[in-house]
Parts: structure tokens; C-alpha cells; sequence
């Protein structure tokens, strides 16, 4: 359902007063919602190994006669398959994730190279 005018331009006039009291959250909440998050095969990969070993310590737990190393491996055990869990599915976001730092500002400069060369070319032509 569309919003009216109205209902718009009360929009409009909560976010630049959140901008003008608040501009650390005002640009927190932009950059959570002007880029889309999506999952990394990289964390989901290292989140299913994890998981995988800390089934393997749990079990193992369960295989050892000592209660002292056999609770031990069963919490390391958890919590590394708790990690695995939390990072396969932590988002990130879609132009890339650590290490790649570098790509995306040669990709803009690329972009606006394209730009410039569009715009004369809209320039010469018009």
C-alpha cells in the first residue's frame, strides 16, 4: 500500500530530525539499509567445519572413560559448534567481506570513469 503526501512528508521530517539530533544513528541505520546483506560461502564453510568438530569433540567426550576430559571435550565440543552456527550464518555485506577492502574502490573509480566518459559523450552529442 502506497503512503499519501502527507504521510511522506512526516517521513521525511522524522528522518532529518533524527539526522540533525542524533547523526551517529542516522547514519548507522542508513548504512544497515542502503547496502544488502547476504551470507558468505567463506563463514558458511568455516561455520559447518566447525560444527562438524565440535560434534566430533562431543562424541569423543562421550567415548572417553575420564568425567574430568570427558566434560571438557563435551563443552569445547559445544561451544565450537555454537561458533560454527553463529558464524555460517552471520551476514555480510554484499560487496564483500574482509580482505576485499580495496576491490570496491576501484570498482567506484572504474564506475566513475564510465561516468565521465558517458556524460561528454551525452555533452558532445546534445
Amino acid at each position: 500500500m502506497a503512503l499519501s503526501e502527507r504521510e511522506q512528508q512526516v517521513l521525511r521530517d522524522l528522518e532529518s530530525q533524527l539526522h540533525q539530533e542524533d547523526p551517529g544513528l542516522a547514519d548507522t541505520m542508513d548504512s544497515r539499509t542502503t547496502g544488502p546483506l547476504r551470507l558468505s560461502p567463506r563463514h558458511i564453510g568455516a561455520g559447518v567445519a566447525l560444527v562438524l568438530v565440535g560434534m566430533s569433540l562431543v562424541v569423543g567426550g562421550v567415548v572417553v572413560r575420564n568425567s574430568v576430559i570427558s566434560i571438557l571435550l563435551g563443552v569445547v565440543g559445544f561451544g565450537m559448534a555454537v561458533w560454527g552456527v553463529t558464524l555460517a550464518l552471520t551476514r555480510v555485506e554484499a560487496g564483500g567481506g574482509p580482505g576485499s577492502s580495496r576491490r570496491p574502490s576501484r570498482r567506484s573509480s572504474f564506475m566513475d570513469r564510465q561516468s565521465q566518459r558517458w556524460d561528454r559523450r551525452r555533452g558532445s552529442q546534445g
